[in-house]
């Protein structure tokens, strides 16, 4: 992974310097002196109340491998999202999937592959509410969100359609994937088919319409605190925008962030931050403030939940690393 890493904390500090480029460092204090820090409490308990309803979400994905109750998903939930948070290159995603395969005793391949599934409905939801945004508000998209939004469509579609063929065709999907694979060192081979295989169990909630429904339900609810996020902490620093500028900010991020980035996407936020809100007028400086004050709002209370979760399991970072090696070293996919 520390290639991968490099390069994360590349990109963040090239987004970092383009943030902060010709910044007023005297306004920038202002605008975070002048800021209404009450605000602080709603937004920290919406984005709280978010992650709580992608556990729920998580449960009707999960449900045809097994049904999990509230308090496991809860705290793999939290622990993934924390760890997303603190380390490089999503690895949260297979650390949630570790987590309740432990906690549960279920394939961690099969958890895994409801993440994805989960992931491919976030996608979805984020281009839901981009259409929204250009259906019933006039607003000039600039080049790099309209590119962004036709790559993360095609990036979407692929995938759930890949997932589709597997779950359907596991002969064709394999073998799409071993052609895929001749281009990586061969090593990569025996894992990554493995893995798809496992995944088959993971994909059996596309056989339920209902439970499909039902998380595509729960995606929209999984978002919109974070629009009325956007809008209170907006309010925050006396920016006066309508409710689709935030949507659109929340559109804005969710793609930014698929950008590699250091842990916690630091830089990322900050400009795409700079770069949206210039659309509505803001001043760099205000633009930069708000980044940051949103930044800690999402960031802080979601980590610190994730962490007394990671305690409370008796859990960490080392024993989860330790563990996922074992099972590799001995090319086991199951708990």
């Amino acid at each position: 992974m520390n290639w991968k890493t490099a390069i994360g904390i590349i990109v963040s500090a090239l987004f970092l310097f383009l943030a902060f480029r010709k910044v007023d460092f005297a306004e920038l204090g202002a605008a975070l002196e002048n800021a209404n820090y009450l605000y602080i409490i709603p937004v920290a308990l919406l984005s709280l109340a978010s992650v709580s309803v992608r556990s729920v979400r998580w449960r009707y994905l999960l449900r045809p491998v097994k049904e999990i109750g509230p308090r496991s998903l809860f705290s793999a939930t939290f622990i993934g999202l924390m760890a997303n948070n603190v380390l490089p290159a999503r690895l949260g995603e297979f650390v949630r999937a570790y987590v309740i395969g432990e906690r549960e005793r279920i394939s961690k391949s099969a958890s895994f592959a409801t993440i994805v599934l989960e992931r491919i409905l976030d996608g979805f939801t984020i281009l839901f509410f981009l259409v929204i945004v250009l259906v019933f508000y006039a607003v000039s998209f600039p080049g790099w969100l309209r590119n962004a939004s036709y790559f993360a469509l095609i990036f979407y579609l692929a995938a759930i359609l890949f997932l589709i063929l597997l779950k359907v065709n596991t002969r064709r999907a394999v073998g799409i994937a071993e052609f895929a694979l001749r281009a990586f060192p061969g090593r990569m081979h025996d894992p990554v088919i493995r893995i798809l295989h496992a995944f088959i169990e993971g994909l059996a909630v596309l056989h339920s319409a209902r439970n499909v429904l039902i998380a595509g339900s729960l995606s929209v609810l999984v978002w919109l605190p974070h629009v009325l996020i956007n809008h209170l902490l907006l309010v925050s620093f006396d920016i006066h925008l309508p409710v689709f500028a935030s949507l659109l900010l929340l559109v804005s991020l969710a793609i930014g962030v698929m950008v590699p980035s250091a842990p916690g996407f630091i830089g990322t936020v900050q400009y795409v931050c700079v770069l949206s809100l210039a659309l509505f007028g803001v001043p760099r400086e205000q633009a930069l403030s708000f980044s940051i004050v949103y930044h800690a709002s999402v960031f802080i209370p979601v980590t610190a939940v994730g962490l007394v979760f990671l305690f409370a399991e008796r859990l960490s970072f080392t024993d989860i690393r330790g563990s996922v090696m074992r099972e590799e070293k001995a090319g086991d996919t199951e708990p």
